[in-house]
């Protein structure tokens, strides 16, 4: 009987997985992807529809042969949501979606968040937007979190982040996740700007892609933090994040920085001070970060690069540099095939990619004994 009913929990997590990603499938489709007996199908789809979790659709047309019309198959959206949270030393920014993404509320505030406020900062966010999350009348399934440093989303665990000054590691399982009643995911905020893009745009079958997340920070002379720029980067290789070993991975330093250079680029102090107001301190950097930039996408032969942050007020000229460096690292006739894009995410791509981490994990990269996809199979079919 155990077996048989995990056979049944897996099948409805495969099935729910196909309606997620097609976004509209009929239950034929669903049977021959799956490699399942129609009846099988046939059964799960029934419960999950009786239970509010699928939804009957508009028909299709028969095919060339004739027969029944097929009956797409929608997910409800109505039947949970997850929040996306980005955390940084200057501000905060939440986005609340639903099953399909569709943001039903955000909010983006200021606020001072270091290694020594870490875990009270997190629960007065929670605290500003419990209004909002008592005005949905829906479920809340997960919330993932996004922040700058090197993360191990694996045991839960920020072990150091310059942003943010933690060092020596932060267990933010311990600290934070394992006061909720719901599962809480931490991950690097460029990560989770990879994970919108694979998430959100899950039909457009992205591979092999870099995100280059760039933040203009808003430091006062209180915060111990010197670092007006921010630059990280989320890998993806064969449709999947690449975290490295030690999940090192992303972690963003110019090849033209030198020695005493206190930040990420070759710019002084007083160069990165004039940044945001001195136009060709600006240019400056825009080519110093487009060199690294071809260096990395031309050697690994990745197919589109997406930028985002505060750098997307600048895509004429960004474009422009990105695309001059990339022709003059490469000593071929033919250009590769390479695309330079905005994050379609916007200004909350970080929370909003920290949210669809959470998507992710309920109907991707699933996990039948996981409390997430427990909590959701109990919801959605029989005992």
């Amino acid at each position: 009987m155990a077996t048989i009913k995990r056979t049944k929990l897996n099948n409805t997590l495969r099935i729910l997985r196909e309606i997620w990603l097609a976004r509209s499938i009929s239950r034929v489709e669903i049977a021959r992807k799956l490699k399942l007996n129609k009846s099988t199908v046939t059964h799960i789809v029934n419960e999950l529809i009786d239970n509010g979790v699928v939804f009957q659709a508009e028909e299709g047309s028969p095919s060339p042969k004739g027969g029944r019309k097929p009956v797409f198959l929608n997910l409800n959206e109505k039947f949970g949501y997850v929040i996306g949270v980005e955390l940084r030393p200057e501000a905060y920014t939440v986005v609340a979606v639903d099953l399909n993404g569709r943001i039903i509320f955000s909010k983006s505030e200021a606020m001072t968040i270091n290694s020594q406020n870490f875990t009270d900062s997190f629960f007065e966010i929670m605290s500003r937007i419990s209004d909002a999350k008592e005005r949905i009348s829906i479920p809340l399934l997960g919330i993932g979190v996004g922040v700058s440093g090197i993360v191990n989303p694996v045991k839960g665990i920020i072990n150091n982040s310059i942003p943010m000054c933690i060092s020596g590691g932060y267990d933010f399982n311990s600290e934070i996740a394992s006061k909720f009643d719901i599962p809480v995911f931490i991950e690097n905020d460029a990560n989770c700007c990879s994970w919108g893009e694979l998430v959100f745009h899950r039909t457009s079958n992205l591979k092999n892609f870099i995100f280059v997340l760039v933040e203009f920070r808003d430091i006062s002379e209180k915060q111990e933090t010197h670092e007006i720029t921010s630059v990280g980067l989320g890998i993806v290789i064969n449709g999947k994040v690449h975290y490295g070993e030690d999940f090192l991975a992303g972690e963003f330093r110019s090849i033209l920085r030198s020695k005493s250079s206190r930040g990420q680029f070759s710019l002084s102090d007083d160069e990165i001070n004039k940044l945001k107001t001195d136009k060709d301190i600006l240019m400056k950097f825009f080519q110093e970060l487009c060199r690294n930039l071809a260096l990395l996408v031309n050697t690994f032969n990745l197919n589109q690069i997406f930028l985002g942050g505060d750098i997307e007020r600048y895509r004429p000229e960004i474009t422009e540099y990105l695309g001059n460096e990339l022709r003059e690292n490469w000593a071929y006739s033919y250009d590769m095939k390479r695309e330079i894009l905005f994050s379609s995410l916007g200004d909350k791509a970080v929370a909003f990619g920290a949210a669809g981490i959470v998507l992710n994990r309920l109907f991707v990269d699933f996990d039948i004994e996981s409390d997430l996809n427990n909590r959701f199979l109990k919801e959605s079919i029989s005992s």
